[in-house]
């Protein structure tokens, strides 16, 4: 278990923080719900989530009530998984709103510093650099939740159940 976390969650989680883009974002959505069917089989080995009997409902619902980011994050790697389309009644997420970063950094020229002081020189003004933020949201049942605070929490939950 923590062979995958290591290999693919830390790393998609790293890129999502380099740059927080939509398909950042979605990438490590789906590596986290992974790590749930992970946790199914290090808890039940040989046992088939699929299997009516072996009750992964209820290791599930189980998660989702201690990380509520990981039911959301759910909804948002199976939709990617089908095409966009999720029929289940239990959904909960209903879209995705505001925008990711495009990453990098810019650079605009500020006749003003950053303090608003007007610096001396030849030429006065200065250079402010910025990082373009990430707003994307999951719109949901009742609500909105930030993206990045969303899968860090579900990072964090998880980093703690695999290790």
């Amino acid at each position: 278990m923590t062979i995958y976390f290591g290999l693919h969650v830390v790393p998609a989680n790293t890129r999502f923080l380099k740059i927080s883009n939509h398909e950042n974002a979605i990438s490590l959505a789906k590596a986290l719900w992974d790590t749930a069917g992970w946790l199914w089989s290090d808890r039940n080995p040989g046992v088939d989530r699929r299997d009516p009997k072996a009750n992964a409902k209820a290791f599930d619902d189980d998660l989702f009530r201690r990380s509520p980011d990981l039911r959301l994050l759910c909804d948002l790697a199976e939709v990617a998984k089908h095409g966009g389309e999720l029929s289940r009644p239990n959904v909960k997420v209903t879209g995705l709103s505001g925008r990711g970063s495009p990453g990098g950094t810019s650079f605009t020229s500020d006749a003003f510093g950053p303090m608003g002081q007007r610096p001396s020189g030849p030429f006065g003004g200065m250079m402010v650099e910025s990082t373009p933020e990430c707003t994307l949201r999951i719109d949901h049942e009742g609500g909105s939740r930030d993206m990045k605070e969303a899968l860090a929490a579900a990072f964090k939950f998880l980093q703690a159940e695999t290790f």
